[in-house]
């Protein structure tokens, strides 16, 4: 039974696909992959298959789980109800730590994009009202807060497929303006290896940065209206659309772009708009950038409310945030989640951006870290479950255990070949010591908070 303080279930299954995929496609959609294949070069389509691999994996693990206890908690109370509550306490406040960090980054790229159409409005000025909007569009209740998010998200898949159509119809020389460059690009300045093995694993941790988001899905099907039945299809449909999306886009964008090219790979989809005589496209597609960024701010706004809400509820986090509106709102989790942005943007425009830049960077890491305790909570399911018989259940992965230490090895050795790499040596460090404060956190806490 629904007590006073708990979520409605309002969500349609189309707004729990929307809110997900809203949180995935964004600045490492647009941005991240123009800097993936600058790196590894064409080989880049490498580092999204592995990380596209993965995330099928997880997520269909995290599926079982949610098909089997939808909770707005998430993998955070899977993670308590199977590995102990020292683990859902830890999960939980990395992933709500994760997106403080995303959602401020967000705000900064939406706030430079406002300066730079209007530069008469100040940087901070348009982050920190963009950072408002983006409070006051989920404050009002979750079913206005499902249909914003769903239309905003349909106007940018709408935009990717038109890019998709365009790549391929370069590809196949059907555009006037510009050649077909055949398999060219793949072969030439280098090969498809150029600079080794080493940038592709590094692409892989940027890839899954972008990635991070299709768990909000399990979050978000919480508050819809036939939770078991949605997540699945939430799920499921998530993850064959964003492979689609992100794995041909970059395919296209491989065999379209020298990966030389640097001044391209910036902003490599305006790049080929404009590239190909469609300059009032790439103009369109800046709007897209715009909409990108605050879906995704709004999607992490969104999720990190929710997860503090159920930390609340759990006696992980104090009691002030387990209060919801009359609207099933949780208010005070979405004002601390504010405040915790505000407080990030602030350090940021008083002592610089190198630091905080370094910050963002480290989400890759800390979503993988998040997603092995997802990949373990599931390992002690099966465990658990598989001689039980299940009713109802709608989704399993396949090979299980195989497939669980599988993916755990292949992110260990994602996360672990930071270590070689000088331009990811900062984020190792940072994932390892905030993983070791908020794990210690706990047990301090039991001590002295019982």
């Amino acid at each position: 039974m629904r007590g006073p303080n708990a979520l409605k279930h309002t969500l349609k299954t189309r707004h729990v696909t929307m809110i997900t995929l809203g949180g995935v496609i964004g600045a490492g959609f647009f941005i991240g992959s123009g800097a993936i294949i600058a790196s590894a070069g064409p080989a880049a389509v490498l580092s999204y298959l592995i990380g596209g691999a993965i995330v099928v994996l997880v997520m269909f693990m995290l599926g079982e789980m949610a098909a089997h206890h939808p909770d707005s908690g998430s993998f955070s109370t899977y993670a308590s109800t199977y590995l102990g509550d020292w683990a859902g306490y830890a999960v939980g406040w990395l992933y709500w730590f994760k997106w403080m960090i995303t959602v401020t980054l967000q705000a900064l790229l939406l706030g430079a994009i406002i300066h730079d159409f209007v530069p008469a409005v100040p940087l901070v000025a348009s982050t920190f009202a963009i950072l408002l909007l983006v409070f006051s569009m989920n404050i009002y209740s979750v079913n206005v807060f499902g249909e914003f998010e769903y239309w905003l998200t349909f106007i940018k898949i709408a935009a990717i497929v038109i890019f998709l159509i365009l790549g391929v119809s370069v590809f196949l020389g059907v555009s006037n303006r510009l050649p077909s460059p055949g398999l060219t690009n793949l072969t030439s300045f280098g090969g498809f290896v150029p600079n080794g093995i080493s940038p592709v694993l590094a692409g892989v941790v940027v890839v899954i940065f972008s990635f991070g988001g299709c768990e909000i899905a399990a979050i978000a099907a919480g508050e819809s209206e036939n939770p078991q039945k949605n997540v699945v299809q939430a799920i499921r449909s998530v993850i064959s659309r964003v492979l689609v999306l992100y794995v041909g886009s970059v395919s296209i964008l491989v065999l379209c772009l020298p990966w030389t090219d640097k001044v391209a790979l910036q902003s490599p989809y305006v790049s080929l708009f404009s590239m190909a005589g469609l300059p009032a496209v790439a103009i369109g597609m800046r709007m897209v950038l715009f909409i990108s960024f605050l879906t995704v701010m709004n999607s992490g706004m969104y999720t990190a409310s929710r997860m503090l809400f159920s930390l609340s509820q759990r006696g992980f986090a104090p009691a002030l945030f387990n209060k919801t509106t009359v609207r099933s709102v949780p208010f005070n989790a979405l004002t601390l989640s504010l405040l915790i942005c505000s407080v990030v943007l602030l350090v940021y425009f008083f002592i610089g951006g190198d630091f905080f830049l370094m910050l963002a960077e480290s989400s890759g890491s800390l979503i993988i870290i998040v997603w092995l305790f997802i990949i373990f909570s599931h390992l002690a399911m099966r465990r658990q479950l598989d001689n039980v018989p299940q009713k109802g259940k709608q989704i399993k992965i396949w090979f299980s255990p195989y497939s669980n230490w599988l993916t755990i090895g292949v992110l260990t050795i994602v996360l672990l070949s930071q270590v070689t790499n000088p331009n990811f040596l900062f984020q190792f460090w940072f994932t390892f010591i905030v993983v070791i404060v908020i794990t210690g956190s706990y047990f301090i806490k039991q001590i002295i908070w019982p």
